[in-house]
């Protein structure tokens, strides 16, 4: 009798830890309506880094994707004098040579400098949005440290994006990001971003906040209308509860082949591509 007590309360214990990590990792259930959220997401733009002429994250790299009608996926950091920038790394280095952190330099020191050494400079998101105009929808990805306060950069980009009037979204791995969101502009359609991270042994030493990331336990925070996971790790436990238990939104990034397309596309409902133009049957264009 005592044996079958012992095993009714291990039962119990784990579906109430089950039932509290569903309520965790829960999402939004009443979504906003002006944002589709499906479809094909060029990831950076319709971009080439083999050559100058069309790099990551620049004006003719989003004019090619308008020009397939892919949607876009790009990302936004805010600069020193507070002017918002379409951009990736927070470091320079990789596509300008210039070791120095975008959110650290001015305007005009941005405008300075080139894309792989061509003719284009990150752009304005302004300019961006005026470039795309409304023609394909946008996800558009925060881009946050935890450990700055997310609330100017989310002010700039609610501000900026008041007066656009095309579908979007915005995303970000900072939950506090999405926070801001749920809070203060709760008609955006939000996305928490995630992925197995313990994959990559440099993010180890943040341990606790990455498990927490991870197995989107920091959904708690901004109860996202979607996750947008790593298309590698979508057998992570996490993904599959919010996938197919949950049966929430999800997008997968980033796919670089059609392989990769024909793997992902069924199991998500917006891919974020690049390096290929996929198809809807998942054969190379």
């Amino acid at each position: 009798m005592t044996a079958l007590i012992i095993f009714a309360a291990c039962i119990f214990a784990l579906l109430l830890l089950f039932a509290v990590f569903l309520f965790l990792i829960s999402g939004r259930r009443r979504h906003p309506t002006g944002f589709r959220f499906r479809g094909l997401y060029a990831h950076r733009g319709l971009y080439s880094n083999k050559t100058p002429e069309a790099p990551e994250n620049s004006m003719p790299a989003f004019h090619r994707a308008v020009e397939h009608g892919f949607g876009i996926e790009l990302d936004v950091h805010l600069s020193a004098d507070g002017e918002l920038f379409v951009f990736h790394d927070e470091n320079m280095k990789r596509m300008c040579g210039l070791d120095r952190n975008i959110t650290e330099m001015t305007s005009d020191e941005i405008f300075s400098v080139r894309l792989l050494g061509g003719a284009e400079s990150p752009p304005r998101f302004s300019d961006v949005l005026s470039l795309v105009s409304g023609r394909v929808p946008l996800i558009i990805e925060l881009k946050c440290e935890p450990r700055v306060d997310p609330s100017p950069l989310c002010l700039a980009v609610s501000a900026t994006l008041s007066r656009y009037r095309g579908e979007y979204c915005i995303e970000s791995f900072n939950p506090y990001v999405v926070g801001w969101y749920k809070k203060h502009e709760p008609s955006v359609y939000r996305g928490q971003l995630a992925e197995r991270f313990f994959t990559r042994g440099k993010h180890r030493k943040n341990g606790a906040a990455l498990f927490m990331l991870e197995n989107l336990l920091m959904n708690v925070v901004g109860r996202p209308d979607f996750v947008a996971y790593n298309c590698k790790h979508t057998d992570a436990p996490a993904y599959r509860a919010w996938r197919r238990l949950l049966r929430m939104p999800t997008a997968l990034w980033t796919v670089r082949d059609a392989d990769a397309y024909r793997l992902a596309a069924p199991d998500c409902d917006c891919v974020i591509f690049e390096g290929f133009l996929p198809r809807r049957d998942g054969r190379r264009t």
